[in-house]
């Protein structure tokens, strides 16, 4: 090849490659504005700013993210699509039509201008806060707040109301605006007006002085109609100032309480831990049934959307919020309980005269429902203990213990020595107040609590056989679907944990709700399985209806044998250790009573309990700390068949 034929092979393959660039170049960078409005809009929709359009990529990127973050998961983006493109005072402007929607599909649309530049022979896009929603200024970004609608309402038996948004007045004062008595005659206005309400002056006159400037100072919530009967004491006082709200309260003030749960407004501390599911102004469900079923009760979480300017915008620094978009506010669903309002108020007045933390678990045999579940402690506020704690049953676990021995072919008239002390490998066991029976039957054993007894019959059942007799009487499975405990009886062979399982010590664990289930059984003859929540609420909360961890269907419970402990039952209160309960009125009392030994004092402290039932009514009762079950836990259980009755 010539000298000049390799020069122009050279040219032509200089041109070839140019031409090619030009034509990647083509396919890369819009040469019109239109093509270079739909490539912008397209990657709008997808949240993903990836042509080449952009003057800055990354930083076009970054700006698309702040911007719409807060929309999480509640506010989704649909579709950008271009619908004009305009040419005025020498600018080129893409309008864009946006479409959002929220989680059931109701649709937010407006429309914004996006700005184009050409660039010699092509276009770029320039992305602002404006072009993502013209009320946005620069630095500015979305904000959402809660638009929730009616949360729904805690039903009981009868579709008796248990829980409902009320109205309520908030009592505050504006120190600067107080004369030298106010404080005290709204203190004793309020404490003389409001059953139960103890505000103390000294405290409100801290928290007075200690404000800044003019801050108001929180006094009190009250009910609407708490507030109508101090109203006249009250409401001309000085400083003093009432603001009308809604809050979701109990039927009454500490009805079944601690089970129903609170509602309150989410705080930065809830926002953070839920990771965008809960957003600003949401009231939330704190504690109970409320946080279990919050999704339930709250609805489908309605949004307001909202646009937020930040220092660098263009008003000077303003954090002012302006609306945008309120989606609609759908109201919660209503969740049905099986509490029943008479027994539950007997239950929480029973539960109040305990003189330590006590709870109250009252079951219906018949059909499992959980009729009341009441919690008090005289030092404040009351956790659920109930449904969640877990203690030695003590001698109450002699039902279950019991069971075992009469399945293993032990008769309630076999004679059983019970002598004050037994000895099972080293260990030293007694009876409660050193107590001696001698030769007496079985029946005579459980009726007077004789753990002498029980230890030394330990070798006629295995660990195996103790803990099927409890799972018979439903004890490991009684979860309610909401992640309530239940007992825990570990099959242990180790000859002095076993003899000490035989009385409820050693390693068995159980809950006031386990207690009642295991006397719920004995008067059905059947294995109970306990129900609190009723209808689909269990499925869309997503809980657990299968009862414990891993737990398989338990063994069928003996029915002839439960009529043979329901007999001894009955006998623990016509002649043994609960006799204060036989001029309970109305059906035949049945029961056991326990007390339970915890902690390393010497002598031990003691948990006091009951377990029993009055014709298709169980009852556990546990007095924390309480002594002995016949002298703390007997007394609230007399008390709950008298308001029963």
């Amino acid at each position: 090849m010539s000298k000049k034929s390799r020069v122009w092979l050279a040219v032509a393959l200089v041109l070839v490659l140019l031409a090619g660039a030009g034509v990647f170049a083509l396919f890369r960078l819009p040469m019109t504005k239109s093509s270079a409005a739909e490539a912008a809009a397209h990657d709008l929709a997808e949240e993903q700013l990836s042509s080449d359009i952009w003057h800055e990529k990354d930083l076009a990127q970054g700006l698309f993210d702040r911007v719409t973050k807060a929309l999480g998961t509640r506010v989704d983006l649909r579709s950008v699509t271009v619908d004009d493109i305009t040419e005025a005072d020498g600018r080129t402007l893409a309008t864009l039509d946006w479409t959002w929607a929220n989680n059931d599909g109701e649709s937010w649309e407006y429309s914004s201008q996006l700005p184009l530049e050409k660039n010699g022979l092509f276009w770029w896009a320039d992305l602002t806060e404006k072009a993502i929603h013209p009320k946005l200024g620069k630095g500015g970004r979305f904000e959402l707040r809660a638009n929730q609608g009616r949360r729904g309402n805690i039903l009981g038996a009868d579709d008796e109301v248990l829980m409902e948004e009320e109205k309520v007045v908030d009592i505050g004062v504006h120190p600067n605006r107080l004369e030298p008595d106010t404080i005290g005659r709204l203190v004793s206005g309020l404490n003389d007006g409001v059953d139960s309400l103890d505000l103390d002056a000294d405290d409100l006159e801290k928290s007075v002085d200690d404000a800044e400037g003019n801050q108001l100072v929180p006094v009190v919530t009250l009910r609407e109609g708490d507030y109508k009967s101090v109203k006249d004491a009250i409401h001309d006082l000085p400083g003093v100032l009432f603001t009308e709200d809604t809050q979701t309260l109990t039927r009454s003030r500490g009805f079944a309480q601690a089970t129903l749960g609170s509602v309150g407004q989410a705080s930065a501390d809830d926002i953070e831990k839920s990771q965008a599911t809960i957003i600003p102004g949401e009231i939330i469900g704190r504690t109970g049934l409320q946080k279990t079923f919050n999704n339930r009760l709250s609805g489908p979480g309605g949004v307001e959307v909202f646009a937020k300017g930040d220092a660098s915008d263009d008003t000077g620094g303003t954090t002012k919020l302006t609306s945008l978009h309120a989606f609609t506010a759908e109201d919660g669903e209503n969740l049905e309980t099986t509490l029943d309002v008479r027994i539950q108020e007997a239950a929480d007045k029973a539960a109040a005269t305990g003189r330590k933390p006590t709870a109250l678990v009252a079951i219906r045999p018949s059909d499992g429902h959980v009729l009341a579940v009441a919690n008090h402690d005289p030092e404040g506020a009351a956790w659920d203990r109930a449904l969640s704690g877990q203690y030695a049953p003590g001698s109450v676990f002699k039902i279950a213990s019991g069971l075992a021995l009469l399945e293993s072919g032990v008769k309630p008239d076999d004679t059983i020595d019970c002598p004050q002390t037994a000895t099972v490998g080293g260990k030293r066991f007694k009876n409660a107040e050193d107590e001696v029976l001698g030769d007496v039957s079985f029946a005579s054993d459980f009726a007077h609590s004789c753990n002498t007894a029980f230890v030394s019959s330990g070798d006629e059942v295995t660990g195996d056989d103790l803990t099927a007799a409890a799972e018979q009487l439903g004890m490991t499975a009684a979860t309610l679907g909401i992640g309530a405990k239940t007992a825990s009886v570990p099959a242990d062979d180790d000859e002095v944990t076993h003899a000490a399982q035989m009385i409820g010590q050693g390693k068995v664990q159980a809950s006031p709700l386990s207690v009642a289930t295991m006397a719920a059984s004995v008067q059905a003859g059947e294995t109970v399985d306990p129900q609190l929540v009723l209808g689909d609420a269990l499925d869309d909360a997503g809980v657990d209806e299968s009862g414990a961890e891993g737990a398989d269907d338990p063994p069928a419970l003996d029915g002839q044998a439960a009529k043979e402990i329901s007999k001894m039952m009955r006998a623990v209160v016509t002649e043994g250790t609960a006799t204060d309960l036989k001029d309970v009125p109305g059906d035949p009392v049945h029961g056991k009573t326990g007390t339970a030994e915890y902690g390393n004092d010497s002598p031990p402290r003691t948990h006091s309990w009951f377990a029993g039932f009055q014709g298709d009514l169980a009852v556990a009762v546990l007095v924390e700390d309480g002594g002995f079950g016949a002298e703390a836990a007997v007394p609230v259980v007399h008390e709950f068949f008298d308001n029963v009755n």
